[in-house]
């Protein structure tokens, strides 16, 4: 019987072998089709942003102003494209993974100390984390070139130090000047353990605050930091190099042969995908806002809740975000009510664009052949594993046989 499941191991690794590299290539594919209609879907929501939300502030816009503003759409898209491959996704995936193994380790950390000590400390704070991951960050910037003058973006493509750094973003909706968005962006990461609702209110009261100084004739149009792309230049280069991850196999560039590790691979990839885009909707988020034609800028953390199915958005058309305010019932008819942004999603991707939705079908129709073979997987190596402990089991029974009873007068 340990043979027999043995080989009903050894033959599904044999056949998952097989259909790894077909794997690879169907999602190669699918990364193809997309990096072909990115660009015209970023297009097509700020289009509906541009001359359905605020079309007044797009016509006074001039027309340089506005043929930069399409060039630099042009230029975000491009960047992200070229790091739309299997090979970068995963890199993506490994750092990440990274990032949350070394979350793990402070965390544990923390719970034993306080356990130790017996100080009543609240385990749940991060602030060791974020500090840890602050300094992994400063370091990132601290390898660029000290002589840039204020306002520059350095383009450079040496290699970051952590993924950290372009997972920071702007932490809150835009201000009235940029002092405030650089104060904004320290406090919000002294608050790292901040709940998506309590960040949620934040930009609420941000983008209430605005919407009445506007109403008031006192608006004044922000400009932010001119550094919206840096998130992904960071990106460009992705060390690919195993660190203390927990299983590098489900984050390798290569597909691994077995199929429950293969399910986990794919989960990671899935992941890191949704990350890109999420990075590039930011970036454009930021150029939408120095041309005046953004509500305001959402933290990057809001849009990870967003995502996660935390926080609950409005019906609105693909690839955009509406999330209500209810604090413009209370603070006057001149306060926003909601908020609309740009928010690139893999599943509205596939809907408008009919060859992307069919290598979606296909992957999806693999993705179950591949549950039900990790499923089986699983099943024979519980089975194989029992049956190592029944002739463990004998082995040692045989050796140590159990001694008659003294016989009883």
């Amino acid at each position: 019987m340990r043979e027999e499941a043995q080989r009903q191991i050894d033959l599904l690794l044999h056949q998952q072998e097989q259909l790894a590299p077909e794997l690879y290539r169907d999602l190669a594919l699918y990364l193809q089709v997309m990096r072909e209609g990115l660009l015209h879907a970023v297009q097509q929501a700020c289009f509906h942003l541009a001359t359905q939300v605020v079309p007044e502030r797009y016509n006074q816009l001039p027309a340089q102003r506005r043929q930069v503003f399409q060039a630099r759409l042009q230029e975000l898209v491009q960047r992200t494209s070229t790091m739309l491959t299997v090979e970068q996704i995963m890199g993506l995936a490994a750092q990440q993974q990274r990032r949350e193994h070394r979350r793990q380790r402070v965390q544990q950390q923390r719970l034993l100390d306080a356990f130790l000590n017996g100080d009543g400390a609240d385990p749940g704070d991060s602030s060791g984390e974020a500090s840890a991951e602050r300094g992994e960050s400063n370091g990132a910037e601290a390898t660029g070139p000290a002589n840039l003058p204020s306002g520059s973006v350095n383009l450079s493509l040496d290699l970051p130090v952590s993924a950290d750094l372009f997972d920071r973003g702007l932490p809150a909706l835009a201000r009235p000047a940029p002092s405030a968005l650089d104060q904004a962006s320290e406090s919000n990461a002294e608050r790292p353990s901040e709940s998506p609702e309590q960040q949620l209110l934040q930009s609420l009261f941000q983008m209430a605050a605005e919407g009445l100084q506007e109403a008031s004739g006192g608006g004044a149009q922000q400009e932010p930091p001119a550094d919206a792309d840096q998130d992904l230049d960071a990106e460009a280069n992705i060390s690919l190099a195993p660190a203390e991850e927990l299983d590098p196999r489900v984050t390798a560039a290569s597909v691994p042969r077995d199929p429950v590790l293969q399910l986990r691979w794919w989960t990671h990839f899935d992941r890191a995908l949704r990350r890109r885009l999420r990075n590039l909707s930011h970036a454009v988020n930021v150029e939408m806002l120095r041309v005046g034609l953004a509500q305001g800028l959402l933290p990057m953390n809001l849009l990870d809740a967003v995502l996660d199915g935390q926080v609950e958005a409005l019906p609105a058309p693909a690839n955009l975000l509406r999330l209500p305010l209810p604090l413009g019932q209370v603070m006057g008819a001149g306060a926003p009510t909601e908020v609309l942004t740009l928010l690139l999603r893999s599943s509205d991707l596939d809907y408008e664009q009919p060859k992307l939705r069919t290598c979606r079908k296909r992957l999806e129709q693999r993705r179950r052949a591949l549950r039900t073979m990790a499923k089986r997987y699983r099943s024979w190596q519980r089975r194989l594993s029992a049956l190592e402990a029944e002739h463990q089991w004998f082995q040692d029974h045989a050796h140590h046989p159990a001694k008659p009873a003294a016989d009883q007068d």
